[in-house]
Order: structure tokens, then C-alpha cells, then sequence
């Protein structure tokens, strides 16, 4: 247990061991509270420690008690238990619904019922009790088939996994079995499992494993939207409000006092950048008489995540970089679909569902993030044929409030006439809306959209000053005509960028006369797509009151002089030239493909050099530990492991001159010369009436070193390569 704290604190917690003993605390708080936060938090979420803690914890009480079951409990299936309900615990800690778990699951069950097979058909009889002599092993001890012995076959089963030598021989005195032999009485007999337990298991753990899993799909909560999770149990505490709805806003803060509010940097290319604009909320939901999101935030890492987000967004990966240059409202800058968010100085929380930002504590100038998102490139040639996206998911950017008037159902036919594909359906909508004739922008038009409003703004044959409208107007009309026509869209809320206040390529000021929203449609593919019904140069025209003595009504009526003399937006200009797929100053893939080549590399490195490594620490241990015998026997082991990196057999009923004539055979005279001399003195050691000095033990790593020189000096360069980074020598043995 000790270990696994340790590691929690040196591995999960290691980015602040800088900062003293506060990182005692920062573990405990996410021991306590980690599960908390594995409940709440956005998926996916960054790994790190805080919610990785819990689950290393898990994960090794789970191992601890499956070894604690394998030595002790005879059930054969205890083992799997600890294992079976830490996978459980898991599933309801952090899995995200929406994934099928059918072949993990399949997987999980093969697996354990398998291992439960092979272990109930190798447990041995009650009671047998086995008497076991060995002849040459890996730990030195000798049997009757070693030089010296009664005859039998040699080498036998090594004593541990690495090789080693043990640090005490065995007795010396002489018994029934031959000079020098070892008796195992009391050990259990493990036996191979038998080909018919075997054939009537594996049958059976593949029916049963099927059956399970089936079952388990075809289960109401097993799968789907609809399966248990106690992530829809607990929200986490953050409550994200506005005084105002901040689409009546946008109209007040373009006719207000001017106020800077954030700066934002773009990537540019040659001066282009891929958006004109930044969101900052999103409006999904409208009754009839407003719109607003219900939409729940969540507290997340540095990882936004996808897993909730109703439509997939495909385009560039950009980086923007944002500033506040004022303290402001809860709703902080986006755009595109939020991928990750760094170096934030404020607290936030996340919308998955539309993309949104929220700071959780009041923003203050100066503070700063760097959001990364994938933005659809302008004027994107699939646009022409792309389909609304569909899928259930999709139902609230459909839905319509009861009771719509007949001049809106009719507003709509007439705006979409003829056309049956999604793009052509939305490209009517914006140049019916478009039209200034019929609806002329107008920065002092009556507020208003619930249906009534937008009513008489869409009735042509209404009052002619009713169809003044503004940005609220346009937008609610242009999302509920989409609708009626069964074009999934939302309401989005921001700013425009403007490129008078860019101080150099790619950098923003955002004032509060930028407000502006827009209407966005969910295309297959794509994402949401921006599209503009009202007339973005004529945001600051203000029209006369109608006259009551004019038969049109006021339409055709000269500007007011304030209007005239006001310029139109200078937009920034659009990077149009990017490739689906650029970075645009993202990560992107190339940076993925960066990290795997980094992985391969240092697998391609770390796998040689581990072998090398073992291979020395073994050669090392055997020439130093132990009595003289047993560094003997070790200098013999180190020569076959070099003998088998060439290909030499390594079976283990080779006695020592046999393995000396096949290497001379193989290898050449001198290294045959070499281990001819060397394996009476390995006969000697272990089977000579008296204990080996000092000078044996010399003697015998002098010949290994002799007959490993001569191996290298015969090799070429490839041969020489192939047996040094050769894994054979660490591999078990088979066993007769």
C-alpha cells in the first residue's frame, strides 16, 4: 500500500512536487474527493492527478486481492472477483454513454473463463505428495545425468525467472539418488492441463461467454442513452445565469457607449483569417414568447470533450488566444466546436452540448485562455450538396412552440418556393430575409420576437413600419422558418470582428458595438454553419417613422443623416485558400503523428536497450554472488545463453561435453576447446567430493570470456548484432 501512495505522489502528482508540502494536500483532497469529481467532471477530461488518483488506487487494491485469492482461496473463480468488481466500479465512475461495450465486454468474459478453465484443470490431487530429483539445473544443483553423475539426461529446470545463482549449494553428502541430489519431498504436484477437461471447457467458456454477452446487450440498460449511469445523478454545483436574455442585449450594447472588451488573435495567413466572427452563447430553445438554453454546464479540465456534442464538426484546427480587457458577463469567447482550452487564468465551465464557455468566478481584465476548436473553412465546397444532420440528438434544434400563426407557416412556403435540397432551402431563406424592400434594417425597430412579434414582422400584408427589424428580429425568423422546414438550427450570440481595430495580423479588439448575432445550421459533415439574414452593412442605419400620409408606408423613405454618414463594417478578410484539414496554427494530425513517432522511437530504443541491460546484469550477478559452485554453474549458464543467441539448441538434456561438441561442430575448434575445458570444472563444482575455491570460479569465467570472444570474432557484423540484441537467452525454457 505503501508503494501505491508513493507512486500516486511521485507519478499522478510530479508537475507540483515543486510546490512543497502543499502537494500532500493537493493528494488528499483528491483522495477524498476524487470520485466527486469523476461524477461531475467533462468527458473526456484531462488525466490528471486529481482524477487519476482513485482509480491507481482501484486498480491496485483490485491486484492485490486477486494475488492474495490465487495462493489462498481455493475457489477457482475468488481471483476473478477483485478484478470483475473494480471493472464495475469503473464503468459507473467514468464510462460516457453512447459507446458499445459489446466486445470489451466479450473480451472480459473469454478471457476470465478461460483462465478459470486452465486453472481448475491444473489444480493437483489432494494429498499427492512428490519426490522430485533434478539433474543439472539453472541454480546449480546437479542430478544423475550431470558429468559425474548416475547417467541421467543433465540439465533440468531452472530456480528462477532471471537465471540467478542461489545463494546457498545443496548438501553435500551423498544419497540413494546418485553423489549429490536434492529431494522435493512435500511439494505439490502441478500437472499440465489434460486435453479432455480442456475439450469440454473451451466449448463451454465460448457458449457461455456469448451468452453473457448477448444478454448483456440486449439489456435495456445495458446500452444506449437509456443505461444507468450516476453521472445523470449528480450534477456538479455550477449555476451559470444572465440578468437579460443576450439576444435583447445586442441591440442596447450597438447603440451604447463603446467599451473594449476582450482582444483576440487569430492565425493569419498573408493577413486572412478563417472566421469573422466569435460566439459566446448559444440560444436553442424558444417557448414562442423567448429563446433561451437549459443546456448544463459542467466543470472540465484542459480537454473539452466531444462525447455529448450532437453535431460533429469537421474543418480547421485553429488556436485563438483571448485577453479580457474589461470585466465582463459569465459567457467567455469561443468559436467552432471547443476541442481544449490552456493557460487559463480564470475558472470556467463547459456546455458540450453547444460549445460554450462559462466563467464560474466574476472575469477580471487581464484575464487570459487559449482555446483550441475546429472551425468550418469558408466557402467549403461540400456546402452545395452537404444533408442536415439527423439522428435523436438533433430533436431540440427542431422543435417548434405550439400554436404558430398561419402568416409564419405561410412566410415560410413562400420564402423556400421550389427548393427541396438543405442548401438551397437556406440560401432562399437569407436572401428572402435579405430583402431591404421588404424587411428594411432598421437600429430603432420595435423589440420583440416572441411568435406575436414575428408575426407582424412576416406578414406582408401587415402594417409597412412593423417590418422594420434588427438582428433579434432577423435571426428568430430566419431559425423558425429553418425549422418549419425541418433545417435543424440554433441561435448563436457574439461578436463581429472588425478590421479597423486589428493592430496587426490575426489580432482583434472586440468592442461592445461589435454585438451581433447569427442563425447556425447542422449540416452532415460539416457542423454548424454560420449564415447571415440580416444585412451586416446596414447594422447601423437608423430609418424615419413612417409618415401616416405616405400610401407606402415609409418604405422608400431617405436615411436619417446619421445613418447616411455611417460607415459599414470592415470585416476582416477570410482565409478562403486553406485545405480541409489544415492546422491553421492547431496542433492538428501532424502533431499526432509527431507523438506516435516519438512512441515508436522510444519503444525502437527502450526495447534493445533493456535486453542488452538484462543481459549484463544477469552475467554481472552470476560471476559475483554466491559460493564458488554456484559461480561456476553460472559461468556455464552464461556460455549456453551465448551458444543459444546463435542458434545452438538449448535443450536441457545436454550434458556438458555434448553442448562442447556441438560447439565445436557449429563454431569451430576454439570455441569447442574453450568449453571442453570448461566442463569439467562445471562436473567438478558441482559434483566433486570437495567445495571450489576462489580460483575455479576464475578459472571458469576466464574460459567463458575466452569462448565468448571467439563467438564475436567468427561473427560478421549482422550475425554479431543479431545475437546481441537476441531475447532468446530471457525466454523460458520448455521443461521435460
Amino acid at each position: 500500500m505503501a508503494g501505491a501512495l508513493v507512486f500516486g505522489v511521485l507519478v499522478l502528482f510530479a508537475g507540483r512536487l515543486t510546490d512543497g508540502a502543499s502537494v500532500v494536500t493537493d493528494f488528499g483532497a483528491a483522495a477524498r474527493d476524487g470520485w466527486a469529481r469523476l461524477l461531475t467532471v467533462g468527458l473526456p477530461a484531462a488525466p490528471d492527478g486529481d482524477l487519476l488518483l482513485l482509480p491507481v488506487l482501484l486498480v491496485w487494491l483490485a491486484a492485490f486481492s486477486t494475488a492474495v485469492l490465487v495462493v489462498r482461496a481455493e475457489a477457482v473463480l475468488a481471483p476473478l472477483l477483485p478484478p470483475l468488481l473494480g471493472y464495475v466500479v469503473a464503468l459507473l465512475l467514468v464510462a460516457s454513454r453512447g459507446r458499445s461495450l459489446f466486445v470489451l465486454t466479450g473480451l472480459i468474459a473469454v478471457v476470465g473463463l478461460a483462465l478459470a478453465v486452465v486453472r481448475a484443470a491444473q489444480l493437483p490431487g489432494r494429498g499427492r505428495i512428490a519426490a522430485v530429483a533434478v539433474g543439472l539445473t539453472e541454480d546449480g544443483t546437479g542430478g544423475p545425468g550431470a558429468p559425474g553423475g548416475a547417467g541421467a539426461p543433465g540439465e533440468a529446470d531452472q530456480a528462477g525467472s532471471d537465471g540467478s545463482a542461489p545463494t546457498s549449494r545443496p548438501g553435500r553428502g551423498r544419497s540413494q539418488s546418485g553423489p549429490r541430489s536434492r529431494s522435493l519431498a512435500g511439494a505439490p504436484s502441478w500437472r499440465r492441463p489434460r486435453a479432455g477437461q480442456l475439450a469440454v471447457g473451451i466449448p463451454a467458456v465460448a457458449l457461455m461467454a456469448a451468452l453473457g454477452t448477448g444478454l448483456a446487450v440486449l439489456s435495456p440498460i445495458a446500452e444506449g442513452n437509456d443505461r444507468f449511469d450516476p453521472r445523470d445523478h449528480r450534477h456538479p454545483p455550477v449555476d451559470i445565469t444572465s440578468t437579460l436574455n443576450p439576444l435583447v442585449q445586442v441591440k442596447s450594447a450597438r447603440g451604447g457607449a463603446e467599451r473594449k472588451l476582450f482582444t483576440v488573435r487569430l492565425p493569419s495567413n498573408d493577413g486572412k483569417v478563417v472566421t469573422d466572427r466569435i460566439r459566446t452563447a448559444v440560444l436553442t430553445d424558444f417557448d414562442g414568447a423567448t429563446w433561451r438554453d437549459d443546456s448544463v454546464f459542467v466543470r472540465t479540465g484542459s480537454v473539452l470533450g466531444t462525447d455529448d456534442t450532437p453535431v460533429t464538426t469537421t474543418g480547421r484546427e485553429i488556436q485563438m488566444d483571448v485577453t479580457a480587457q474589461a470585466p465582463g458577463g459569465p459567457f467567455l469567447p469561443t468559436l467552432g466546436q471547443p476541442t481544449g482550452i490552456r493557460d487559463a487564468t480564470v475558472s470556467y465551465a463547459y456546455q458540450p452540448s453547444s460549445g460554450s464557455l462559462a466563467a464560474t468566478d466574476p472575469l477580471r481584465a487581464g484575464d487570459r485562455y487559449v482555446l483550441t476548436a475546429q472551425v468550418p473553412v469558408a466557402d467549403d465546397p461540400r456546402l452545395p450538396d452537404a444533408g442536415v444532420a439527423r439522428g435523436t440528438e438533433i430533436a431540440p434544434y427542431l422543435a417548434l412552440p405550439a400554436n404558430i400563426p398561419d402568416e409564419i407557416t405561410y412566410a415560410a412556403a413562400d420564402a423556400v418556393g421550389t427548393e427541396t435540397t438543405a442548401f438551397g432551402k437556406i440560401t432562399s431563406l437569407t436572401a428572402y430575409l435579405n430583402n431591404s424592400t421588404m424587411f428594411p434594417v432598421d437600429l430603432d425597430a420595435r423589440p420583440g420576437h416572441s411568435l406575436g412579434a414575428l408575426k407582424r414582422f412576416l406578414d406582408p400584408g401587415g402594417v409597412k413600419a412593423d417590418h422594420h427589424g434588427y438582428v433579434e428580429q432577423f435571426v428568430t425568423a430566419f431559425v423558425l422558418l429553418a425549422r418549419i422546414e425541418s433545417l435543424p438550427s440554433r441561435i448563436a450570440v457574439g461578436y463581429l470582428l472588425d478590421g479597423r481595430t486589428s493592430s496587426q495580423a490575426g489580432e482583434f479588439t472586440v468592442t461592445s458595438r461589435q454585438a451581433f448575432a447569427w442563425p447556425e445550421v447542422a449540416l452532415e459533415g460539416i457542423g454548424w454553419v454560420a449564415f447571415d439574414p440580416t444585412d451586416i452593412s446596414k447594422l447601423k442605419d437608423r430609418l424615419p417613422p413612417p409618415d401616416p400620409d405616405d400610401p407606402t408606408g415609409g418604405d422608400g423613405a431617405a436615411q436619417a443623416p446619421e445613418a447616411q454618414a455611417a460607415d459599414a463594417v470592415v470585416r476582416p478578410e477570410l482565409d478562403r485558400s486553406a485545405d480541409l484539414g489544415a492546422t491553421g496554427g492547431g496542433s492538428g494530425a501532424s502533431s499526432l503523428w509527431w507523438v506516435l513517432l516519438l512512441v515508436l522511437l522510444v519503444v525502437a530504443v527502450a526495447i534493445p536497450a533493456g535486453i542488452v541491460g538484462e543481459k549484463a546484469r544477469r552475467r554481472r550477478r552470476r560471476a559475483r554472488s554466491g559460493p564458488p559452485a554456484a559461480r561456476v554453474a553460472g559461468a556455464w549458464r552464461e556460455v549456453r545463453d551465448r551458444l543459444a543467441e546463435r542458434g545452438l539448441a538449448r535443450s536441457l538434456s545436454l550434458s556438458a561435453d555434448q553442448v562442447a561438441d556441438l560447439a565445436a561442430a557449429r563454431r569451430g575448434p576454439l570455441v569447442g576447446d574453450q568449453l571442453a575445458l570448461l566442463a569439467p570444472l562445471v562436473g567438478t563444482a558441482l559434483f566433486g567430493a570437495t567445495e571450489p575455491d576462489d580460483t575455479d570460479a576464475r578459472r571458469a569465467w576466464e574460459l567463458t570470456a575466452a569462448a565468448s570472444r571467439e563467438l564475436r570474432r567468427s561473427d560478421g557484423v549482422r550475425r554479431w548484432v543479431t545475437a546481441t540484441l537476441s531475447p532468446v537467452p530471457l525466454l523460458p525454457r520448455r521443461r521435460r
